[in-house]
């Protein structure tokens, strides 16, 4: 499965097509979007479009209150906490890579007789495929 941030976020699907992708009700959809768990582009006053981020985050919503029992208001302050969760990793991947490249900087710079290996810093990404 791709990652949050490799989905698509160009809108491609129309609310029927989007509704039988994710096996939901059109008006469920609807609903998510009335209380802000997702937000479909909208062309003019009347036509949603979703991207593939759109009904990843609806398969997701859909996880949460089939499959775990999670109620709409939690399910919002699940996603709001991921969001929180993505950026930081994200944060945090930047940290470690320019870190990681001032120790190699440093250890060219100064010869030292070290393995890298031993110095670099390792960061595990948080996956949240399953919540």
């Amino acid at each position: 499965m791709k990652r949050k941030d490799e989905l698509s976020n160009e809108p491609v699907y129309l609310i029927g097509v989007a509704a039988r992708i994710t096996g939901l009700h059109p008006q469920t959809l609807r609903l998510y979007e009335r209380m802000g768990l997702v937000r479909p582009h909208r062309i003019g006053n009347s036509k949603r479009l979703y991207s593939e981020a759109d009904i990843a985050r609806l398969k997701r919503i859909q996880h949460l209150t089939q499959h775990l029992g999670v109620n709409l208001a939690g399910v919002e302050v699940i996603l709001r906490l991921l969001e929180r969760i993505e950026k930081m990793n994200q944060e945090m991947e930047t940290i470690v890579r320019e870190t990681n490249a001032r120790i190699l900087q440093l250890i060219q710079e100064h010869q030292l007789p070290v393995d890298p290996d031993m110095l670099l810093i390792r960061f595990e990404r948080y996956d949240d495929e399953d919540a």
